[in-house]
């Protein structure tokens, strides 16, 4: 083989072996930037889960306060119906009282004090 011809097939070898290692490195390189957008996608999964473990955390913080405050509004509930029982009853008694008063005086007025008497025991609960 002449010497040029040697040359050539190592140009050619040359060549194929600078080609191969552009074609393994092609697939280097592209499985290091798969690994790396994994790498970053497993990092934003867990960020991810971290905010749903603390937006639990506060979903059920806020459910235990609405429970709370419903809890809260029902007692305020009894408390204002048991008052205004105690204002229509109390209201109710002092308008018998205020009646029974009038009942004296016009029967006083008019001179029938037994029955003045009867209705004052009366109101007084005698």
């Amino acid at each position: 083989m002449s010497e040029r011809t040697v040359d050539l097939i190592r140009a050619d070898l040359q060549s194929a072996k600078n080609e191969a290692k552009k074609n393994i490195l092609l697939p280097v390189r592209e499985v290091s930037d798969l690994l790396a957008l994994v790498d970053s996608l497993q990092q934003q999964v867990a960020e991810l889960k971290r905010q749903l473990r603390r937006s639990d955390r506060e979903w059920a913080s806020a459910t235990n306060e609405v429970v709370r405050l419903q809890d809260q509004l029902g007692e305020r509930d009894q408390t204002i119906n048991l008052l205004t029982k105690q204002i229509t009853d109390e209201v109710a008694i002092s308008a018998k009282a205020i009646a029974n008063l009038r009942d004296i005086r016009a029967l006083v007025t008019a001179g029938w004090y037994n029955t003045a008497q009867k209705k004052l025991d009366e109101a007084l609960g005698e």
